[in-house]
């Protein structure tokens, strides 16, 4: 018997979205095709759960309802109209649609939210002579259309709020990185269990999410609110057997992964945040000066991500470059032959500073930082 392919569709972080794919396809996507911070696949009915419990690279997942083309706001309500809308709402359940606009188009996202909703209200007063409410507040389902061009791709979000926002932070340092970008990082390094080091830490997300990778322990356990649950196909023992599936292939070996940084308070901010994610048994943080070479004494690690202050507007750019050249020249006498992934919104202050040491870019790739424009950087040291 041949299983239905359902299709899917999944955002992630800007310019890594080879990363998320690979992510994918191991859980059990296929049929991928990339675009800008957004996957395309094909795969089974379970991958709802699977995909939200475990994928570290996503933000949300979106199970398409309809794809076509539309040049106008018309056209948009009919292809709006010819979805079986009855499949993943009730009467008794509220609903919103949240629209993602790339292009140039004469109408707004908010014109498209109000001709989406309008053909769904159309859709149930048609076939059940009544209609779900509208909340855009707080819905129980939100109908996700996304328009790049003349294509729309009208879905149901499966995953609710993004699943960067794992819950397990206590301490929120004031400059965190996205901990699905975190991810991306640690794959894009090819690490793979090896002694691994953040020399910037912060809050700790680098390191905690790196624990977690080699653990295989699954994000999405830290989420009690994952929007699926309220879809009417939700299958509540198919979630179940997913999460425990996930749960059984936890390894709970304890790994080298260490974390400094100069400030004590995010040095225990760090501590807090590992020991609420359930992993500061195989993390060590230490308050060190990362640009200092006797901070790596007791270091070996092969592998190094990191996500150092690049604020311009918090540093004065003749103090950022000293702090890059200062950092890259203490690393490359310490840890020469590693792997450096490490991202900066200083693109050009950093090369500057890598002029410096003897290094080679093996690879620069461009991304999102929260709103910002950011590189990142993988340098063989």
């Amino acid at each position: 018997m041949v299983s239905v392919l359902f299709k899917f569709l999944a955002t992630t972080i800007k310019g890594m979205e080879d990363i998320a794919a690979r992510e994918i396809e191991e859980l059990g996507g296929c049929n991928i095709e990339l675009k800008s911070e957004r996957v395309f696949f094909q795969g089974s009915a379970k991958l709802i759960y699977r995909i939200n419990i475990r994928s570290r690279c996503i933000h949300k997942l979106m199970l398409i309802l309809d794809h076509g083309k539309a040049m106008s706001l018309d056209e948009v309500y009919h292809l709006a109209k010819s979805i079986e809308y009855s499949e993943v709402i009730g009467l008794h359940q509220t609903f919103a649609v949240r629209t993602t606009r790339v292009g140039k188009h004469n109408y707004t996202s908010i014109d498209v939210s109000a001709t989406v909703g309008q053909a769904i209200v159309d859709y149930f007063n048609e076939v059940k002579g009544a209609r779900p409410r509208v909340n855009l507040k707080n819905p129980d389902v939100e109908i996700s259309v996304y328009i790049k061009d003349d294509e729309v791709t009208i879905g149901v979000n499966t995953t609710g709020e993004s699943l960067h926002r794992r819950n397990y932070r206590v301490y929120d340092h004031p400059a965190a990185i996205k901990t699905t970008l975190a991810s991306c990082m640690v794959r894009f390094s090819g690490w793979h269990g090896e002694e691994f080091l953040d020399p910037m830490c912060g809050g700790g997300t680098i390191a905690i999410e790196a624990a977690l990778m080699a653990r295989k322990f699954p994000p999405g356990f830290f989420r009690k609110d994952l929007a699926f649950t309220k879809l009417l196909f939700y299958d509540s023992e198919i979630y179940k057997d997913e999460l425990e599936k996930a749960l059984e292939e936890v390894d709970r070996s304890c790994f080298k992964i260490c974390g400094f940084d100069l400030s004590p308070k995010y040095v225990n901010g760090a501590m807090m945040n590992a020991s609420s994610a359930g992993v500061d048994d195989t993390i060590s943080f230490f308050v060190q000066d990362a640009t200092r070479e006797d901070a790596y004494k007791t270091v070996n690690a092969k592998h190094i991500v990191v996500n150092p202050p690049y604020g311009i507007r918090q540093y004065r750019l003749r103090i950022l470059k000293d702090l890059y050249t200062r950092f890259l020249k203490a690393l490359s006498c310490s840890l020469s032959g590693s792997t450096l992934v490490l991202i900066t919104g200083a693109p050009r202050i950093f090369e500057e500073a890598l002029t410096c040491i003897n290094c080679k870019i093996i690879e620069i790739r461009g991304v999102k930082h929260g709103n910002l424009p950011a590189k990142v950087y993988k340098i063989m040291m």
